[in-house]
């Protein structure tokens, strides 16, 4: 089969996930731009699709606001804009930190910014405290982690999409690293993620998880995606250490193809 035929025989492409950026921040949260320079960026870098995330807990109240202007900012720009928000994944229930009234937030980015452990959320210092005192045994700890964002991507509320941000960034905090982690730890959240086509984010900011990481949770079927983690409109859709663990992580089934 040659020319167009051959064409027609193709699949399609899979979408470029450097078009899309799932994770950015403007002035609303910690970002140190307003919306619209982020916006602006998101043009800039060429992104077909901008997801804004700042960060909210059970009790912020700026969201009515921020879900005005950023439907407002639609028109201005050929981006697809989403309206989310990054919120911290609680305790190993799964419960993420997020207010009552989600009215218009569209996507939820779950964030690993305290150890989720039984009893509630840990600051990494503690949990190192824990593991030097031999209460935690690292093995453990990673698979309460693991199991924690897992049920946090069962919890997403009804008729919001999702991905998981910076997988594992908590863990050099506090004092633990990727190297115990495997398939078989790694199965709950690849499930989870699966059943609910959730995508794990390549983090610009933080460069996590690792590539070795990565590439196990696409053999899972795990949808990889980007984040810049961008908090200055100049970062948006800027992803060369994502660009370069997503090829690595996806290398073995780009040669079978």
């Amino acid at each position: 089969m040659t020319g167009r035929a051959a064409e027609a025989g193709k699949a399609p492409a899979a979408p470029d996930p450097l078009r899309t950026d799932l994770h950015t921040h403007t002035g609303f949260s910690d970002g140190h731009d307003p919306l619209g320079a982020v916006v602006a960026a998101a043009g800039a870098a060429g992104l077909g699709t901008l997801v804004v995330t700042d960060h909210v807990r059970a009790d912020t109240t700026y969201l009515p606001g921020y879900v005005a202007a950023v439907r407002g900012a639609r028109a201005s720009t050929p981006v697809r804009l989403v309206c989310g928000v990054e919120a911290k994944i609680l305790d190993t229930e799964g419960r993420i930190d997020l207010p009552e009234d989600l009215t218009g937030i569209e996507h939820v980015a779950l964030a690993d910014h305290r150890f989720p452990l039984p009893d509630g959320p840990a600051h990494p210092d503690s949990v190192r405290a824990l593991l030097h005192e031999g209460r935690l045994a690292p093995d453990e700890a990673l698979r309460l982690l693991v199991l924690a964002t897992a049920r946090a991507v069962e919890r997403v509320p009804e008729g919001r999409t999702a991905h998981v941000a910076h997988l594992f960034s908590v863990l050099p905090k506090a004092g633990l690293d990727e190297d115990g982690v495997d398939a078989a730890l790694l199965e709950p959240l690849a499930r989870a993620c699966r059943e609910r086509d959730t995508a794990v984010e390549l983090n610009e900011k933080w460069r996590c998880p690792s590539v070795r990481t990565a590439r196990l949770l696409h053999r899972a079927g795990v949808r990889l995606a980007a984040g810049s983690d961008a908090h200055r409109a100049q970062d948006v859709g800027r992803f060369p250490w994502v660009a370069a663990a997503l090829s690595d992580a996806t290398a073995e089934e780009r040669s079978a193809s």
